[in-house]
């Protein structure tokens, strides 16, 4: 099984393990090179370790040093990845097989009950481990063993999510929307100065761990025992089935089968997305100054994103974070026509009335309206009420639903490696300009091009709203989404 599954993954397990250890790697070289001396990497450290502003993004600097600052700039990221690829590999190999009936087959043969769901999580934590031996060698033992223990943890919270439920997208809302919540109280906790919250969040103990190592007992304590419920769940269910039993569908025409295929995961991104506006909100509320007043190194990063009141460009920074996450909504939901249509569901469908065109057009509606939901949500929690905010929290949706239309496209025209195309794109919009491109020279200007959001009017930071970036973008999506429906139509399915 485990050969199986690592012939299977050999692709995407690899892509995931090179870019965590790459994005390490390239963070290191480029530290190295701004902060050649010890004093350079002590003046720097000076201004970053009391703001909060950056402490709430990246955690605590543990030490004045080039490690300390390393780990500084990296590590929440290595840790979010680490168990952001741990969910999704459980959930690919479980609830997933399960769902499409493969793992039926398999279990015809003399594989045990438990064997399905040993071997998903034995590989999502191994990965993990390899990851963390490789930062290990980059970083130190102590650095690479707090990058491993988040994904260990989702691992096994994604193994509780996957025997609850009997869809796969529901496991996966489960388990992503235990990490958002956590890190949004690693997030709060570092913002706001109340440290003692990092102990209820995996991110936080990897972050308690990069200072005191015997922590690191927490989260293998806590992945053993969510292993045990897994396991523990697993024997208890039907097969096929989730502990918490499905609610059958009401009746309806195809109008209204996407809503009630995505309408779950859609209220669980709102009321995640509602949460994390308040909660980082609040943390950006309690900023004061100005920018004009911080140190140098922290007026040219603060620059990147507006001017004025340090509060309202960390609140701009929370919705373009949130922003960026809430692209993989339409993502999601627009991979899905590929898996409807893998699975054969789209088969059964569109031998009815059903026509390709409102088959599709269904789940692009829904990633739209879920979209502009989510960041409804997030903006009026954010601002409690404040227009601006709320405003602001609009602007994100052109871009995300461009994110989207990429996924589209490639469901048209290269539907095998669609989800390939869709995530790498999700992570260059996230990553590349902040983070991927600088390390490898290349200046956040030119860098943050990969990423629309960059092309938006800062409103919450002095500029003035402008409609042509918004039509811009829109005009992109709704070409990006029109041609790759185009093409949908007209090739084979399968």
């Amino acid at each position: 099984m485990l050969r199986f599954l690592l012939r299977r993954d050999r692709v995407v397990l690899s892509a995931w393990v090179v870019l965590i250890a790459g994005v390490v790697l390239s963070v290191t070289g480029q530290y190295s090179r701004m902060f050649p001396t010890p004093d350079a990497a002590l003046a720097f450290a000076r201004d970053v370790a009391g703001n909060a502003a950056l402490t709430a993004f990246t955690g605590q600097l543990t030490e004045p040093t080039l490690p300390g600052l390393i780990m500084w700039k990296i590590a929440d990221v290595a840790f979010t990845l680490t168990a952001l690829m741990a969910v999704l590999t459980v959930v690919r190999h479980t609830r997933a097989e399960e769902e499409s009936g493969r793992q039926e087959l398999l279990r015809s043969t003399p594989v045990s009950r438990l064997a399905p769901l040993a071997t998903a999580l034995g590989l999502a934590m191994g990965a993990s481990l390899l990851v963390g031996a490789l930062v290990a060698a980059i970083g130190g033992v102590r650095f690479g063993a707090a990058v491993a223990a988040p994904g260990l943890v989702f691992a096994a919270v994604a193994g509780v999510a996957a025997q609850l439920t009997e869809r796969s997208s529901t496991a996966r809302l489960i388990a992503c929307g235990v990490l958002g919540v956590t890190y949004g109280v690693r997030f709060a906790a570092d913002g706001s100065g109340v440290l003692w919250l990092r102990w209820f969040s995996p991110n936080g103990w990897s972050h308690l761990a990069l200072v005191s190592g015997w922590v690191l007992v927490v989260p293998l304590v806590a992945a053993a025992a969510l292993t045990a419920l897994a396991f523990r769940l697993n024997l208890r269910r039907d097969f096929g089935a989730g502990v918490v039993p499905a609610r059958p569908g009401s009746a309806g025409g195809d109008v209204s089968l996407p809503w009630r295929m995505h309408r779950t995961q859609l209220i669980g991104w709102t009321v995640a997305f509602a949460l994390a506006g308040a909660t980082m909100g609040g943390v950006a509320a309690g900023m004061r100054g100005t920018i004009d007043g911080a140190a140098p190194v922290m007026r040219e990063f603060l620059r990147r994103y507006g001017s004025g009141e340090i509060g309202d460009t960390l609140l701009w920074m929370v919705l373009i974070s949130l922003g960026g996450t809430a692209a993989l909504f339409p993502v999601l939901t627009v991979l899905r026509i590929r898996s409807d249509e893998t699975s054969g569901r789209a088969e059964l469908l569109l031998s009815t009335a059903v026509g390709r065109m409102r088959w599709a057009a269904g789940h692009v509606a829904v990633a739209v309206t879920g979209t502009v939901a989510m960041m409804t949500a997030a903006g009026l929690a954010a601002g409690r009420g404040d227009l601006r905010v709320l405003t602001a929290a609009w602007l994100q949706v052109p871009p995300a639903l461009t994110v989207g239309a990429v996924a589209m496209l490639a469901v048209g025209f290269l539907p095998r490696a669609a989800a390939a195309i869709s995530f790498v794109m999700w992570l260059a919009v996230n990553m590349f300009g902040e983070i991927v491109g600088p390390s490898l020279g290349i200046g956040y200007d030119v860098a943050n091009l990969v990423s629309p959001f960059h092309f938006l009017p800062r409103v919450l930071t002095g500029e003035q709203l402008t409609a042509a970036p918004l039509l811009g973008l829109a005009a992109v999506a709704v070409l990006l989404t029109s041609v790759g429906m185009a093409r949908l139509r007209v090739r084979d399915l399968g």
